[in-house]
């Protein structure tokens, strides 16, 4: 199943979501599929330079419009 977002839309990370990023916000860099073995690639917003590249994978249901 193909993921509903789109490269470069705007997202935050659900409150349900339990590995520190919940409430982040970012951009989609990546779209995969919606399964496990291929996620949606975003780009979180940081205030640190150290973390300035800082990327994770979801599945699309962590993720909400920001």
């Amino acid at each position: 199943m193909k993921s509903i977002w789109k490269p470069g839309t705007r997202v935050r990370v659900r409150a349900s979501v339990k590995d520190g990023t919940a409430g982040m916000t970012g951009v989609i860099e990546e779209v995969g599929y919606a399964l496990k073995e291929s996620s949606t690639s975003v780009l979180l917003d940081t205030d640190y330079e150290a973390l300035k590249d800082l990327g994770a994978f979801y599945y699309d249901d962590e993720l909400e419009p920001a």
